[in-house]
């Protein structure tokens, strides 16, 4: 058991430093612009890097979160309105005396 939990310990430490590395290198291939750090979702817009998605659909994680956001409500049509009897004839009042 030890053995297990001395080699998941190797592999997180591993998979940490690469994604310190692919970050630090991202970095740097950005020209040292931090704003490869950002992203943002906002009623249904995303952005990444300080420039927005033009479909957030097509980004499989964000795209997700962008569609969270947005309520489609489907309101059933109204039905026709029924149609109005017509107005009952008054009886004939009785003839005076």
């Amino acid at each position: 058991m030890e053995k297990a939990q001395k080699m998941m310990g190797h592999v997180a430490a591993i998979l940490a430093a690469l994604g310190i590395t692919l970050m630090a290198a991202g970095f740097a291939l950005s020209g040292l612009d931090w704003r490869v750090f950002s992203a943002s979702v906002d009623r249904g817009a995303v952005t990444l890097g300080g420039v927005e998605v033009e479909d957030p659909e097509d980004v499989p994680l964000l795209g997700l979160l962008a569609t969270m956001g947005k309520v489609e409500v489907n309101v059933p049509a109204a039905p026709e309105a029924p149609v109005a009897p017509a107005a009952p004839v008054a009886p004939e009042a009785p003839a005076a005396l």
